[in-house]
């Protein structure tokens, strides 16, 4: 569990190598551990064997003087053998009578019969507190008396625990180098996939990159599959991201074409009552009755071209009735996103629209096509373009926010449909943005402002309450 944790907090391309690495580690010393231990039975088993060798000589000495009873024998058998000190050293020696009686002792100060008593025959029992080891024997099943001797281990747990703490330093260092190259083994091994995984994750911030094909080269066949694969896949996204760049614009393009054709189309008839006018003027402009009829011409044929002008941007849209839905804002999404790659902005998107809604589609699109546009051009290089839309009430209210430098006063006026100032730049995009909320009895309002960006808010009546 522990481990899992830890490596969820590790990048994907890591996290193999890492665990293959820790496991190595915790494998080597695992076994290593085991080894010991199991070696350290081993010589338990070899010492007591020892111990048994000892009691060998040490019976052959003494047992006809144990099963007299005879205490001076034993004694001096004991003093004998504290005399030898070449191999094996005894620290205390103990004789008992069949009915446990103490017969003969020769021991250091610090052991006591008290401890001889608790031996049992056969089994070496090591007394760390007094650094001794515990061997006994009994003769004719305990009917001849009972031998105990304690034989000194001290240096041996000495050298023992040196060795141990020796071993598992070792062990760990080995183990770490184990890991490392099984660490460094897999992650070279896997430099190929770490790559397309690294540009899988950067493919969230911006376009995706290809792997170099150098790289492809280097790996085995399945990876550079893979490798091939994944840039077959990146140069499709970028022919599609230039493919709905262009579609954005030739979209822009038609509407503003088509609002362009209907105006010429419904002024090039009063233009030509106005030029007919001007040339009354120009060659009998000094009559009276003349002049005034050509005046009101004039003056009717102005007010007829202001007119259809008015109502033209006023009502002109599109006559497709399809009714907006999830799949048109995907679809901004698209057409936004190369200009947003261009200029270095991040969008992001929020609708909670999960299915159609009763508005016009082509007009809303191209409203939020115009601001989104401008929005990114707005936010700049690192910048961040939102959008959010979901239904409240009886209407479909967007929000597109910004983090650029503020929208200008006289746009921000026009946009919530106030009066603009004298002198104020008026641009073309956003008188169409203007009128097409109007033909959507829509309202807009705009929260902008230097360091906090720009927020419009778009409120649109659903057509049962339009």
């Amino acid at each position: 569990m522990f481990q899992a944790r830890f490596l969820s907090f590790l990048p994907p391309a890591a996290r193999l190598p890492v665990a293959a690495g820790l496991a190595v580690f915790v494998v080597a010393v695992l076994t290593t551990q085991l080894a010991l231990r199991l070696q350290a039975a081993a010589a338990d088993t070899q010492f007591q064997r020892l111990g048994e060798v000892y009691l060998d000589g040490l019976a052959a000495a003494v047992r006809g003087a144990l099963e007299r009873g005879d205490r001076a024998d034993l004694e001096a058998g004991f003093r004998r053998a504290f005399a030898e000190r070449q191999g094996i050293t005894e620290r205390g020696l103990f004789a008992f009578a069949a009915d446990g009686q103490l017969l003969a002792t020769k021991s250091d100060p610090d052991l006591g019969p008290q401890h001889a008593v608790a031996a049992r025959p056969g089994v070496l029992e090591i007394d760390s507190e007094h650094g001794v080891a515990w061997i006994a024997r009994r003769f004719d099943e305990g009917r001849s008396g009972r031998l105990v001797a304690a034989l000194d281990i001290r240096e041996m747990e000495i050298q023992r625990r040196r060795l141990d703490i020796g071993l598992l330093l070792l062990d760990i260092a080995l183990a770490a180098a184990c890991g490392m190259l099984a660490y460094r083994g897999l992650a070279w091994m896997g430099r190929p996939l770490a790559m397309v995984l690294d540009r899988l994750e950067q493919a969230t911030d911006g376009p995706p990159e290809p792997v170099p094909a150098a790289l492809a080269a280097q790996a085995d066949r399945p990876t550079a599959r893979l490798i091939h694969a994944f840039n077959a896949m990146v140069e499709s996204v970028r022919e599609r991201e230039r493919m709905a760049e262009f579609a954005a614009e030739r979209e822009q393009a038609a509407a503003l074409g088509r609002l362009a054709a209907t105006l010429a189309h419904e002024v090039r008839n009063p233009l030509g009552g106005l030029a007919a006018a001007v040339s009354t003027l120009k060659r009998f402009g000094e009559d009276p009755a003349v002049r005034d009829e050509a005046l009101g011409l004039l003056e009717r044929g102005i007010e007829a071209i202001g007119r259809i002008v008015t109502s033209t941007l006023q009502f002109y849209r599109p006559t497709d009735e399809r009714r907006l839905g999830p799949v048109d804002f995907a679809d901004l999404q698209h057409l936004v996103r190369p200009a947003a790659t261009e200029v270095g902005v991040s969008l992001e998107w929020q609708v909670g629209l999960e299915r159609d809604v009763p508005v016009g589609a082509v007009g809303v699109r191209q409203v939020l096509l115009n601001l989104l546009l401008n929005a990114c051009a707005a936010a700049g290089r690192g910048g961040t373009v939102r959008l959010s839309a979901d239904v409240a009430g009886r209407e479909l209210v967007c929000v597109i926010a910004d983090d650029g430098s503020g929208l200008e006063t006289g746009s921000a006026r026009q946009l919530a449909g106030d009066a603009p100032e004298p002198g104020a730049s008026r641009r073309l995009g956003m008188g169409v943005v203007v009128q097409l909320l109007g033909s959507l009895d829509a309202r807009a309002t705009v929260d902008s402002g230097p360091g906090r960006g720009t927020t419009i808010r778009l409120a649109i009546p659903l057509e049962e309450e339009a």
